[in-house]
């Protein structure tokens, strides 16, 4: 586990602490994200079962990205409604298109604890680069970003600098 860090121009809010997992399985990712705080204090999106979507980012929501040789990464978002997605880039925020994946998210919460877990069937390569982030929407209509690490400036999870961890290979038995 790790723990992402508040953006520090982000003010504190209803999330105090944020803690992540990457599991590399046979069949890609196991990603798990566990939100710590005052949960009544977001703003959830409603329950939409496991359907790719755009624009999740607009709302409370995970995500995962990985890095590809020569700059080329792909970015998933993880719903805690259920719904997800997956985008290719070629370079930073260039030539977006949806890439080939599966995803089932299993989310739940308490008055303390959302957590969210989601299984990524897709390829990765043998060895990478990724970065875990959230998207905390907040009932105070201030959107929070959490982040294994940030560049300086503004929130951009898009940002190289953001894929801070390295993803090994799996040990397929």
């Amino acid at each position: 586990m790790v723990f992402l860090v508040r953006h520090p121009d982000t003010p504190a809010g209803a999330i105090q602490s944020i803690e992540a997992r990457l599991e590399r399985v046979p069949e890609g990712v196991v990603a798990t994200f566990i939100a710590t705080g005052d949960i009544g204090g977001l703003r959830l999106p409603s329950r939409a079962g496991s359907v790719r979507a755009d624009n999740l980012w607009r709302s409370t929501c995970f995500e995962l990205f990985v890095s590809f040789d020569g700059g080329a990464y792909r970015e998933f978002n993880l719903s805690p409604s259920g719904a997800w997605a997956a985008y290719d880039f070629t370079g930073y925020r260039e030539e977006m298109r949806h890439a080939p994946a599966d995803v089932l998210i299993r989310a739940d919460h308490d008055a303390s604890r959302l957590i969210l877990l989601a299984d990524i069937q897709a390829d990765f390569p043998p060895y990478a680069t990724v970065g875990m982030t959230a998207v905390v929407d907040e009932a105070d209509e201030i959107i929070r970003y959490w982040a294994t690490s940030f560049e300086p400036g503004k929130p951009d999870f898009h940002a190289p600098g953001v894929r801070s961890l390295l993803l090994g290979e799996v040990d397929a038995e």
